[in-house]
């Protein structure tokens, strides 16, 4: 299943993205929740729970946020597997990421 993301940048500024069915099959559920998790320690991210519990909508949002509006614009194989593991894991056919807000739509 197909997935449009939509990020809502703290500007106000938004981009949308179609994930492709091509696109999802590049990560299974468990290896697109293995690629955010391994991104998120690589980019240096701190879990925003102080017991240590790290949700997937706490990976994909705090990922996002380390990245400009400028990364997610440029199409990268990076954008293009973040958003696809976003989807992979989501599973849902429509995203809404908030970074002003910290939060997901669905």
């Amino acid at each position: 299943m197909s997935c449009r993301i939509t990020i809502l940048f703290n500007d106000g500024q938004k981009l949308e993205a179609q994930v492709t069915d091509a696109d999802l099959a590049r990560f299974t559920h468990g290896s697109a929740h293995e690629w955010l998790g391994r991104e998120f320690e690589e980019a240096g991210c701190v879990p925003n729970n102080p017991m240590g519990k790290l949700l997937a909508a706490d990976k994909i949002i705090t990922l996002a946020k380390s990245r400009t509006r400028a990364v997610f614009e440029s199409g990268s194989p990076w954008v293009r597997d973040y958003l696809a593991a976003t989807a992979a894991v989501l599973e849902r056919p429509l995203v809404t990421i908030n970074l002003a807000e910290h939060t997901l739509g669905y």
